[in-house]
This record gives structure tokens, C-alpha cells and sequence, in this order.
């Protein structure tokens, strides 16, 4: 029983606490939260930690200096020039500066495929070391770049999103939720000026028809880019199964993106799909 009551205080004691540490949290650094005082789901102890960890960051970051990659790696002499390293051992060399980059707590990844081992250690020997960064000094906190950030390849990344992100997503089973790649205002076929609400609500009527659907294989044939726009097409190879009958839907596609300058991203407008009617 008194083990049950010290257990209880406890937890009260832990309560009150974190309602100051979320106080001081508004107060010096302007945080908010979701849920209203007392009405979280997490334990005292669980939230107590986390409030900790939180506080714990934005004091370390409120005094965190600006310094370059290279300064936070301590300044390492022992990588040369990309010129001076021959093909031999350009894949040796970069696997060395990629793991002691990793041992300092900084990782370098790449999404596109067509990136060379010499590329990647010219990119980090001679920008990425100047890249200048706040440095929060936090134990076992992981600092991650991504090499398409610095170097974007609009026709990869296009190409991927018509394929994965628009037409995948379309010809599936599962309703289209997520549209946050498609323009406001939408054709698709021959329906003109939709609403991105009534486009997604189309498509959700449109799988509804259909038992099963399946993507066999969606091909990129072309991209095309110009400063404000973007233009890819292919074929594609689609099952489909729907009042016990199954049939293969074959032809081409186009998918068309205009450049929004403001968010600096490309936006789906058109999706023309031969063959298929929505």
C-alpha cells in the first residue's frame, strides 16, 4: 500500500514538474504544444524525458556557433585532391572519407543513381567542407546531406514522381489521399480545370470499377525541361480485374509540370493516360 502511494506521488511530483519545464519552454523559446496542460497520454516519466531532451536542444542550440563541415570534422589533412586520385582508387578513397565522416557523426547519401564516386568525393572535399552549418553539440545526434539538395536533377526527380508519386499512385487499390505533388487545378484526359478534390475524388471512383489493379510496368521514354516547364512521357502495361474478368491495358502516357517559383518546386497539371477512361 505505501509502495502504491510513494509510486503515486511520485508521478505527481513528475507531473508538476513537466507542466514548469513546458512553461519554460514557451516562455525562452517560444515552443507549443499540441495538447493542452495534464492532457497527454504519455506517462510522467516518458514525458519528463522528452521534455528534458527538448529543453536540453534548445539551450545547446541558443548558444551553437556557426562553423564548416570541415572545422566540425576537425579539420582533416589526410584526403587529397580529387585530381591527385587515380580511377584505381577514387572508390577506396571515397568509401575512406565516407566512413570517417560517419565516425564524426555526419553522414553523406545520394538518390540519384547516374552520381560517380569521383563526383561524390569532389562534392565533399571541395563544397561540402566549405558548407557552413549551426553546430549543436548534442551526443549521438547524427548530422545527414543529401547531394541531389545541393546539385538538384529536375528531369531524375520529375521522372520519378510521374512514375511513383502520380501514375503508381493512381492505378493501385488504395484510395489517393496524399496529392501533395499535383497542382490546384488539374486536366486529366479529356476533364479540364479540376479541383484537386474532385480530381483525387475521380480516381477513388475510378479504382472503386475495378477488383484489383495492377501495374505490370510504367516506362519513361522522354523528358523534357525548359525553365518553367516540364514534360514526361512513356507506356505503360497495367492488369486489371473487375466482374470476374481479367484483361491487360496497354499505351502511352504524358505527364506535364510547371515550376512554382514561389515554393521553388515542380507541380503536376495534366495527366494524360491513352486508353483509360476515367
Amino acid at each position: 500500500m505505501r509502495k502504491n502511494s510513494n509510486r503515486l506521488l511520485k508521478e505527481e511530483a513528475l507531473r508538476e514538474e513537466n507542466e514548469i519545464l513546458k512553461l519554460k519552454l514557451i516562455a525562452e523559446h517560444g515552443s507549443t504544444f499540441e495538447y493542452g496542460m495534464g492532457e497527454t497520454k504519455l506517462s510522467a516519466e516518458i514525458e519528463n524525458v522528452f521534455l528534458q531532451q527538448v529543453l536540453d536542444f534548445e539551450r545547446k542550440e541558443a548558444v551553437a556557433r556557426e562553423t564548416s563541415v570541415f572545422e566540425v570534422l576537425g579539420s582533416p589533412q589526410h584526403f587529397p585532391e580529387v585530381e591527385m586520385i587515380g580511377e584505381d582508387r577514387i572508390k577506396e578513397m571515397l568509401w575512406e572519407l565516407l566512413n570517417f565522416m560517419e565516425s564524426k557523426m555526419i553522414n553523406v547519401a545520394v538518390i540519384r543513381p547516374n552520381v560517380t564516386d569521383r563526383e561524390l568525393y569532389r562534392f565533399i572535399t571541395q563544397e561540402l567542407f566549405e558548407h557552413r552549418m549551426l553546430h549543436i553539440d548534442i551526443p549521438g545526434m547524427t548530422i545527414n546531406f543529401i547531394y541531389d539538395e545541393f546539385h538538384p536533377d529536375y528531369a531524375f526527380d520529375n521522372s520519378n514522381i510521374a512514375v511513383n508519386d502520380c501514375l503508381r499512385q493512381i492505378f493501385n487499390k488504395t484510395d489517393l489521399e496524399w496529392t501533395f505533388h499535383f497542382d490546384h487545378i488539374l486536366q486529366l484526359n479529356q476533364s479540364k480545370n479540376l479541383k484537386v478534390e474532385v480530381f483525387r475524388n475521380k480516381i477513388n471512383v475510378f479504382k472503386k470499377r475495378f477488383e484489383h489493379i495492377e501495374p505490370i510496368q510504367i516506362h519513361v521514354l522522354e523528358t523534357e525541361l525548359s525553365e518553367d516547364f516540364c514534360f514526361v512521357s512513356g507506356n505503360y502495361e497495367i492488369s486489371f480485374t473487375g466482374g470476374g474478368k481479367h484483361w491487360l491495358k496497354t499505351g502511352s502516357w504524358e505527364i506535364h509540370f510547371r515550376f512554382w517559383k514561389e515554393l521553388d518546386i515542380w507541380m503536376i497539371f495534366n495527366i494524360q493516360v491513352e486508353g483509360i477512361a476515367f
